[in-house]
């Protein structure tokens, strides 16, 4: 059994995850990109979350954000669980869209890790080969 994660209300995230098996259900497309803003936009919403960057690939997704009511739990279920349900009537299936693993929720301590990490973000389809600017990614990115 792993520890559970603490949460300080006002930490700043780098939130990361999977697609099952690796599988292109975020693959960019107007109807896909609407989707994931509209989900990200209501969970943000809700919890009080504030988004700094975003990036959504094919597979997966980074998001950097600031939870300043420790409700990332929340934001986190929220934002897969809409991002499933819409996806999934969008394709027709029923499946998962996520891996079984929980998302990757790694705190940002210093001003110096957060400014890399939304450069990462902003960059993601560059650094996997995909476009050669960021600006050319087909798919949502908030840079």
């Amino acid at each position: 059994m792993t520890l559970p994660r603490q949460i300080l209300p006002g930490s700043i995230y780098l939130l990361t995850r999977r697609c099952l098996q690796r599988q292109f259900l975020l693959r960019p497309s107007k109807r896909t990109n609407q989707i994931f803003l509209y989900c990200l936009a209501y969970a943000a919403e809700q919890t009080g979350v504030q988004i700094h960057a975003f990036c959504v690939m094919s597979n997966h997704h980074h998001i950097v954000l600031t939870d300043p009511y420790g409700r990332i739990p929340e934001f986190t279920a929220c934002l897969h669980k809409l991002v499933t349900k819409c996806i999934n009537a969008s394709f027709g299936r029923w499946e998962s869209v996520w891996t079984v693993e929980q998302p990757s929720q790694v705190v940002l301590q210093e001003d110096d890790d957060v400014w890399k990490k939304m450069i990462y973000t902003f960059c993601n389809p560059v650094i996997s080969f995909l476009v050669p600017r960021s600006s050319k990614w087909p798919g949502l990115c908030s840079s």
